[in-house]
């Protein structure tokens, strides 16, 4: 048939996001002051809160753009596993290499993360789309850490962009795919979709 099937772990995560842009997002925001306050799960909840609508709307853009790259998403479980990963992994870096940060909303981090990871798996496939992918990520990130375009994304999601927080997300995904490789599969078991 000439129809694609709805990616059903895509289409929950998009819909998470938007369900929980309906709670305060000052209970879910990650804070530097975590592990004191025993809030533990800020370390991946601010990850899943946004600034305002237009910023959920830039991720969930953001979000469907790396779907249309790669159709072949990851499924549920590893999904959620890689999501708790990536979470994790920039909150703990934020708190090293921004102590002076007081909250963080946003998903863009972990969809750095996301974006690395399909491009890695996607070598199998395709060599040359990956790298470029990886390529193009990379280069943002370096026009982001000497502050091109920041201030007009700052201006439209109603605060100042974290950078940082793209890069561990990216650096996070790499570590994730790699490590997914390199995970031994049992004989007769498929490769991770």
């Amino acid at each position: 048939m000439g129809y694609r099937t709805v990616n059903k772990p895509a289409l929950a995560l998009m819909a998470l996001l938007a369900i929980l842009f309906l709670v305060p997002a000052s209970s879910l925001e990650w804070q530097p002051d975590v592990a004191h306050s025993g809030e533990w799960w800020r370390l991946v909840t601010g990850h899943l809160a946004h600034l305002n609508g237009w910023h959920l709307v830039l991720n969930l853009a953001g979000l469907a753009v790396v779907l249309a790259l790669y159709p072949r998403f990851l499924p549920l479980l590893t999904l959620s596993i890689a999501l708790i990963w990536l979470a994790l992994f920039i909150s703990l870096g934020l708190l090293v290499l921004l102590p002076e940060l007081t909250g963080y909303r946003g998903f863009s981090g972990c969809l750095h993360g996301l974006a690395a990871i399909l491009a890695i798996r996607g070598f199998r496939e395709d060599r040359v789309w990956s790298a470029s992918i990886l390529v193009l990520l990379a280069g943002k990130l370096v026009m982001e850490s000497a502050g091109l375009g920041l201030a007009d994304t700052a201006s439209f999601i109603g605060g100042p962009v974290v950078w940082q927080a793209h890069a561990l997300g990216f650096a996070a995904g790499i570590v994730f795919a790699g490590l997914s490789l390199l995970t031994p599969r049992t004989p007769g078991q498929s490769s991770p979709e």
